[in-house]
């Protein structure tokens, strides 16, 4: 008997495992978005800087060729924008909207130019999208702002950057080493002193 009720348990056991794991299979789901590029080729591809573009680069092109895509908030959108841009704010790119119309610009042949409050909110973009295999985005390098509650525009010089931070590496390395050498000190000369002899006590005993 109680090996019969040993081997009900094992099924049940068995059966309920089976019944977890077919669960597990039907409800699982495929990731939404998988990177197609990898850490290293996004940073290969931002060292050429090929995707960055002015505004002068944008007066060459063909308007029917790009999209200009502003990614502030619909706030900041509403108050002031390049002409003829498309609203899609940082949070909602991967929105189905927003993945359907960038999808539909790719399908098209048509590049998609990012443009922010700074170069760096849309670099963020690029480099999520880029990494999502979406070669034609590029991004526009200027930064916005209103002056008077007009919206206005300015080219960005990346190649001059706000810190020259070789410069701050190498006067904290000469700073260390002066520290460094403030610390060690020359060792004292110790001169032995020679003991002195016990003098016999005189006399005798």
């Amino acid at each position: 008997m109680k090996e019969l009720e040993r081997t009900k348990r094992i099924s049940i056991s068995a059966v309920l495992f089976l019944l977890v794991i077919l669960i597990g299979v039907l409800t699982f789901k495929k990731p939404e978005y998988v990177f197609e590029k990898n850490s290293a080729t996004t940073l290969d591809k931002m060292a050429t800087k090929d995707y960055i573009l002015s505004q002068n680069d944008l007066k060459t092109m063909d308007a029917s060729n790009y999209t200009i895509i502003d990614i502030r908030s619909n706030y900041e959108y509403a108050k002031g924008h390049i002409t003829d841009a498309v609203n899609i704010s940082l949070h909602d790119v991967f929105n189905g909207n927003s993945i359907a119309f960038l999808n539909q610009l790719r399908d098209n042949n048509k590049t998609a130019i990012l443009y922010g409050k700074h170069p760096d909110n849309a670099n963020n973009a690029w480099m999520l999208l880029y990494q999502l295999g979406y070669e034609n985005v590029k991004v526009l390098c200027i930064e916005t702002g209103f002056v008077d509650n007009e919206f206005q525009t300015k080219n960005v010089d990346l190649e001059k950057p706000a810190v020259n931070f070789a410069q701050v590496m190498q006067d904290a390395t000469e700073d260390k080493k002066e520290v460094e050498v403030t610390k060690v000190k020359k060792p004292k000369k110790v001169i032995p002193k020679p003991k002195k002899k016990k003098r016999v006590p005189e006399g005798g005993c």
